[in-house]
């Protein structure tokens, strides 16, 4: 399961929750940030943290990262996470090699485009992916 942290994001979540629940699976939560610190510092409106003088700018954006996905997951059922550096096309498709079964996405995350056309994410995981991707439209809810 993928997240950018937007709305798409948390409807894929709920899905792929249910989905996990159903089949007994276990459930890793994957964000890619960028692979430079100033980008990734920048992309989550964080320039507080480019302030000299409070440690280095990595583990300042690793206490953020963790704080922002320990909203997301719940490691007391079995969920785990893996923060990913580089393009989320490239980083999710290399994870999934690891041994992944599936790879679940939100069809409209943080640059998404409008509807009927899916984010330029979607499109090239679905390009890569050497394991099914599951696309879960905004609209959706887990049942």
């Amino acid at each position: 399961m993928a997240i950018d942290f937007s709305p798409g994001a948390r409807r894929a979540l709920e899905a792929a929750r249910a989905l996990a629940r159903r089949s007994g699976a276990q459930l890793t939560i994957a964000h890619a940030r960028p692979t430079s610190d100033m980008r990734a510092a920048v992309g989550q409106d964080r320039g507080d943290l480019l302030k000299p003088g409070s440690g280095s700018l990595s583990r300042r954006l690793g206490e953020h990262y963790s704080l922002r996905l320990a909203d997301w997951v719940r490691p007391r059922r079995g969920e785990e996470v893996r923060l990913l550096k580089g393009s989320p096309d490239v980083a999710l498709t290399r994870e999934a090699r690891r041994g992944y079964d599936l790879i679940v996405l939100g069809s409209h995350g943080l640059g998404s485009v409008p509807p009927p056309l899916m984010g330029s994410t979607v499109e090239r995981v679905l390009a890569r992916a050497p394991v099914p991707v599951l696309v879960v439209p905004l609209a959706s809810a887990a049942r």
